[in-house]
Protein backbone atom coordinates (compact mmCIF):
# COMPACT_ATOMS: atom_id res chain seq x y z
CA UNK A 1 0.00 0.00 0.00
CA UNK A 2 1.38 3.40 -0.95
CA UNK A 3 2.02 5.89 1.84
CA UNK A 4 3.14 9.49 2.25
CA UNK A 5 3.72 11.61 -0.83
CA UNK A 6 3.39 8.60 -3.15
CA UNK A 7 -0.13 8.05 -1.86
CA UNK A 8 -0.88 11.75 -2.26
CA UNK A 9 0.29 11.63 -5.88
CA UNK A 10 -1.86 8.56 -6.51
CA UNK A 11 -4.89 10.38 -5.11
CA UNK A 12 -4.29 13.33 -7.37
CA UNK A 13 -3.84 11.09 -10.41
CA UNK A 14 -7.15 9.38 -9.69
CA UNK A 15 -8.87 12.73 -9.20
CA UNK A 16 -7.68 13.97 -12.57
CA UNK A 17 -8.59 10.71 -14.26
CA UNK A 18 -12.11 10.92 -12.85
CA UNK A 19 -12.39 14.57 -13.80
CA UNK A 20 -13.55 15.93 -10.44
CA UNK A 21 -12.35 19.14 -8.86
CA UNK A 22 -10.86 19.28 -5.38
CA UNK A 23 -13.85 21.34 -4.32
CA UNK A 24 -16.28 18.69 -5.59
CA UNK A 25 -14.24 15.96 -3.90
CA UNK A 26 -14.38 17.84 -0.60
CA UNK A 27 -18.16 18.23 -0.95
CA UNK A 28 -18.64 14.53 -1.75
CA UNK A 29 -16.69 13.53 1.36
CA UNK A 30 -18.10 16.19 3.67
CA UNK A 31 -14.73 17.77 4.44
CA UNK A 32 -13.21 21.22 3.96
CA UNK A 33 -11.16 21.84 0.77
CA UNK A 34 -7.91 22.21 2.81
CA UNK A 35 -8.35 18.60 3.95
CA UNK A 36 -8.32 17.40 0.35
CA UNK A 37 -5.25 19.52 -0.31
CA UNK A 38 -3.59 17.83 2.66
CA UNK A 39 -4.42 14.37 1.29
CA UNK A 40 -2.74 15.26 -1.98
CA UNK A 41 0.34 16.96 -0.54
CA UNK A 42 1.17 14.57 2.30
CA UNK A 43 -0.89 11.42 1.76
CA UNK A 44 -2.11 11.69 5.35
CA UNK A 45 -5.68 10.47 5.56
CA UNK A 46 -7.73 8.45 8.04
CA UNK A 47 -7.77 4.80 6.98
CA UNK A 48 -11.57 4.53 6.96
CA UNK A 49 -11.75 7.64 4.79
CA UNK A 50 -9.05 6.21 2.53
CA UNK A 51 -11.13 3.07 1.92
CA UNK A 52 -14.12 5.22 1.00
CA UNK A 53 -11.89 7.21 -1.32
CA UNK A 54 -10.65 4.05 -3.01
CA UNK A 55 -14.24 2.95 -3.63
CA UNK A 56 -15.01 6.43 -4.96
CA UNK A 57 -12.21 6.15 -7.53
CA UNK A 58 -12.65 2.46 -8.29
CA UNK A 59 -13.89 3.29 -11.80
CA UNK A 60 -10.55 4.85 -12.73
CA UNK A 61 -7.99 3.23 -10.39
CA UNK A 62 -7.24 -0.46 -9.95
CA UNK A 63 -5.75 -1.87 -6.73
CA UNK A 64 -2.26 -1.71 -8.24
CA UNK A 65 -2.64 2.07 -8.49
CA UNK A 66 -2.56 2.17 -4.70
CA UNK A 67 0.28 -0.31 -4.42
CA UNK A 68 -2.06 -3.22 -3.67
CA UNK A 69 -2.10 -6.70 -5.17
CA UNK A 70 -5.36 -7.28 -7.09
CA UNK A 71 -6.03 -10.61 -5.37
CA UNK A 72 -5.12 -9.57 -1.85
CA UNK A 73 -6.48 -6.05 -1.60
CA UNK A 74 -9.97 -5.05 -0.55
CA UNK A 75 -11.77 -7.34 -2.98
CA UNK A 76 -14.79 -7.33 -0.69
CA UNK A 77 -15.34 -3.60 -1.15
CA UNK A 78 -16.73 -2.17 -4.39
CA UNK A 79 -15.71 -2.05 -8.09
CA UNK A 80 -12.43 -1.78 -10.08
CA UNK A 81 -12.53 -1.30 -13.86
CA UNK A 82 -9.92 0.38 -16.07
CA UNK A 83 -6.30 0.87 -15.15
CA UNK A 84 -4.65 4.24 -15.03
CA UNK A 85 -1.23 5.63 -15.79
CA UNK A 86 0.79 8.79 -15.47
CA UNK A 87 -0.61 12.32 -14.68
CA UNK A 88 -0.17 13.84 -11.25
CA UNK A 89 -2.38 14.66 -8.31
CA UNK A 90 -5.31 13.27 -6.06
CA UNK A 91 -7.09 10.06 -4.84
CA UNK A 92 -7.48 6.33 -3.88
CA UNK A 93 -9.22 2.98 -4.65
CA UNK A 94 -8.88 -0.78 -4.10
CA UNK A 95 -11.41 -3.40 -5.17
CA UNK A 96 -13.45 -5.88 -7.27
CA UNK A 97 -16.80 -5.27 -8.91
CA UNK A 98 -19.86 -6.44 -7.00
CA UNK A 99 -22.49 -4.47 -8.86
CA UNK A 100 -24.71 -1.81 -7.38
CA UNK A 101 -26.88 -2.18 -4.30
CA UNK A 102 -30.59 -1.74 -4.81
CA UNK A 103 -32.13 0.68 -2.36
CA UNK A 104 -35.50 0.53 -0.67
CA UNK A 105 -37.95 3.41 -1.23
CA UNK A 106 -38.69 3.30 2.50
CA UNK A 107 -35.82 4.81 4.52
CA UNK A 108 -36.76 2.53 7.44
CA UNK A 109 -35.42 -0.45 5.50
CA UNK A 110 -32.01 -1.38 4.11
CA UNK A 111 -31.16 -3.85 1.37
CA UNK A 112 -28.14 -6.04 2.15
CA UNK A 113 -26.42 -7.92 -0.67
CA UNK A 114 -25.49 -11.59 -0.30
CA UNK A 115 -22.29 -12.11 -2.31
CA UNK A 116 -21.00 -15.28 -3.94
CA UNK A 117 -18.03 -15.26 -1.56
CA UNK A 118 -17.10 -18.18 0.68
CA UNK A 119 -14.34 -17.72 3.24
CA UNK A 120 -12.64 -20.60 5.03
CA UNK A 121 -13.17 -21.27 8.71
CA UNK A 122 -10.42 -23.88 8.33
CA UNK A 123 -7.18 -23.98 6.35
CA UNK A 124 -7.98 -21.09 4.01
CA UNK A 125 -9.28 -20.80 0.45
CA UNK A 126 -8.18 -18.71 -2.53
CA UNK A 127 -10.00 -15.36 -2.69
CA UNK A 128 -12.22 -14.63 -5.71
CA UNK A 129 -10.29 -14.19 -8.97
CA UNK A 130 -13.04 -12.34 -10.80
CA UNK A 131 -15.87 -9.90 -10.18
CA UNK A 132 -17.93 -10.59 -7.09
CA UNK A 133 -21.58 -11.17 -7.88
CA UNK A 134 -24.72 -10.70 -5.82
CA UNK A 135 -26.60 -13.95 -5.16
CA UNK A 136 -29.63 -12.17 -3.76
CA UNK A 137 -30.67 -9.01 -1.93
CA UNK A 138 -32.17 -9.19 1.55
CA UNK A 139 -34.27 -6.26 2.78
CA UNK A 140 -34.59 -5.79 6.53
CA UNK A 141 -35.95 -3.11 8.83
CA UNK A 142 -33.37 -0.92 10.56
CA UNK A 143 -35.13 -1.59 13.85
CA UNK A 144 -34.10 -5.24 13.54
CA UNK A 145 -30.44 -4.22 13.34
CA UNK A 146 -30.89 -2.08 16.43
CA UNK A 147 -32.44 -4.95 18.38
CA UNK A 148 -29.33 -7.03 17.67
CA UNK A 149 -27.19 -4.45 19.47
CA UNK A 150 -24.75 -4.27 16.55
CA UNK A 151 -22.13 -1.60 16.03
CA UNK A 152 -21.22 -1.07 12.38
CA UNK A 153 -19.51 1.62 10.30
CA UNK A 154 -22.34 2.39 7.85
CA UNK A 155 -25.45 0.50 6.81
CA UNK A 156 -24.25 0.51 3.19
CA UNK A 157 -21.09 -1.34 4.24
CA UNK A 158 -23.05 -4.38 5.42
CA UNK A 159 -22.96 -7.53 3.32
CA UNK A 160 -23.52 -11.26 3.65
CA UNK A 161 -20.98 -13.97 2.76
CA UNK A 162 -20.76 -17.69 3.56
CA UNK A 163 -18.43 -19.57 5.88
CA UNK A 164 -16.91 -22.97 5.13
CA UNK A 165 -15.32 -25.38 7.60
CA UNK A 166 -15.65 -26.36 11.24
CA UNK A 167 -12.81 -24.47 12.95
CA UNK A 168 -15.25 -21.84 14.28
CA UNK A 169 -17.71 -24.45 15.53
CA UNK A 170 -19.25 -23.29 18.78
CA UNK A 171 -19.66 -19.76 17.44
CA UNK A 172 -21.13 -20.60 14.05
CA UNK A 173 -21.43 -23.68 11.88
CA UNK A 174 -20.15 -24.82 8.52
CA UNK A 175 -22.25 -23.20 5.78
CA UNK A 176 -23.61 -20.37 7.94
CA UNK A 177 -24.28 -17.10 6.15
CA UNK A 178 -22.47 -14.30 7.94
CA UNK A 179 -23.28 -10.60 8.21
CA UNK A 180 -20.06 -8.61 7.79
CA UNK A 181 -19.06 -4.95 7.93
CA UNK A 182 -16.86 -4.10 4.92
CA UNK A 183 -16.13 -0.67 6.36
CA UNK A 184 -13.83 -2.21 8.99
CA UNK A 185 -10.49 -2.96 7.37
CA UNK A 186 -8.18 -2.85 10.35
CA UNK A 187 -8.09 -4.59 13.73
CA UNK A 188 -9.73 -2.12 16.07
CA UNK A 189 -10.63 -4.67 18.73
CA UNK A 190 -10.30 -8.40 19.35
CA UNK A 191 -13.07 -9.90 17.20
CA UNK A 192 -13.81 -12.21 14.27
CA UNK A 193 -12.59 -10.95 10.90
CA UNK A 194 -12.57 -11.88 7.23
CA UNK A 195 -8.99 -11.53 5.99
CA UNK A 196 -6.42 -12.72 3.47
CA UNK A 197 -3.08 -14.11 4.60
CA UNK A 198 -0.39 -15.37 2.23
CA UNK A 199 -2.87 -15.68 -0.61
CA UNK A 200 -5.68 -17.45 1.27
CA UNK A 201 -9.00 -16.17 2.61
CA UNK A 202 -9.95 -16.86 6.23
CA UNK A 203 -12.58 -16.23 8.88
CA UNK A 204 -10.96 -16.37 12.31
CA UNK A 205 -10.89 -14.60 15.63
CA UNK A 206 -7.91 -12.23 15.81
CA UNK A 207 -6.44 -11.18 19.15
CA UNK A 208 -3.76 -8.52 19.54
CA UNK A 209 -0.71 -9.46 21.59
CA UNK A 210 1.99 -7.47 23.35
CA UNK A 211 4.67 -6.43 20.87
CA UNK A 212 2.32 -6.15 17.89
CA UNK A 213 1.87 -9.85 17.10
CA UNK A 214 -1.57 -11.36 16.46
CA UNK A 215 -3.08 -14.60 17.68
CA UNK A 216 -5.29 -16.28 15.06
CA UNK A 217 -7.86 -18.25 17.05
CA UNK A 218 -10.24 -21.01 15.97
CA UNK A 219 -13.17 -21.18 18.39
CA UNK A 220 -13.22 -24.95 17.90
CA UNK A 221 -10.70 -26.21 20.54
CA UNK A 222 -9.59 -28.96 18.15
CA UNK A 223 -7.60 -26.31 16.28
CA UNK A 224 -4.70 -24.68 18.18
CA UNK A 225 -4.10 -20.91 17.90
CA UNK A 226 -1.54 -19.63 15.37
CA UNK A 227 0.74 -16.68 16.08
CA UNK A 228 1.18 -14.10 13.30
CA UNK A 229 4.28 -11.98 13.78
CA UNK A 230 7.23 -10.33 12.07
CA UNK A 231 7.09 -10.00 8.27
CA UNK A 232 3.92 -12.08 8.17
CA UNK A 233 2.02 -9.15 9.69
CA UNK A 234 2.61 -7.23 6.45
CA UNK A 235 0.84 -9.99 4.52
CA UNK A 236 -2.44 -9.93 6.41
CA UNK A 237 -5.20 -7.82 4.86
CA UNK A 238 -8.44 -7.27 6.76
CA UNK A 239 -11.47 -7.42 4.45
CA UNK A 240 -14.30 -7.05 6.95
CA UNK A 241 -15.43 -7.76 10.49
CA UNK A 242 -17.98 -10.51 11.09
CA UNK A 243 -20.93 -9.20 13.10
CA UNK A 244 -23.23 -12.20 13.39
CA UNK A 245 -24.29 -15.45 11.79
CA UNK A 246 -27.48 -15.03 9.75
CA UNK A 247 -29.36 -17.06 12.32
CA UNK A 248 -29.55 -14.10 14.70
CA UNK A 249 -26.87 -15.44 17.03
CA UNK A 250 -24.82 -12.39 17.95
CA UNK A 251 -21.06 -12.96 17.84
Amino acid sequence: MLTGKELGAAIEQARLAKGVSKKKLAEDFGVAPPSVQGWVKTGRIDKSKLMELMDYFSDVAKPAHWGLNDRLSGFLSLPPPNAMDGVEDDKESNVVNIGSRRTSPDASYITISHFNVTASMGLGVAPPEHNIEVIRDITIHLDWLRTQGLNYSKAENLAIIDGDGDSMEGTFRNGDSLLVDRGITDIRTDAIYVFTLDGDLFIKRLQRMTGGALRMISDNPAYPPIIIEGEQLERIHIQARVLLAWNTRKL
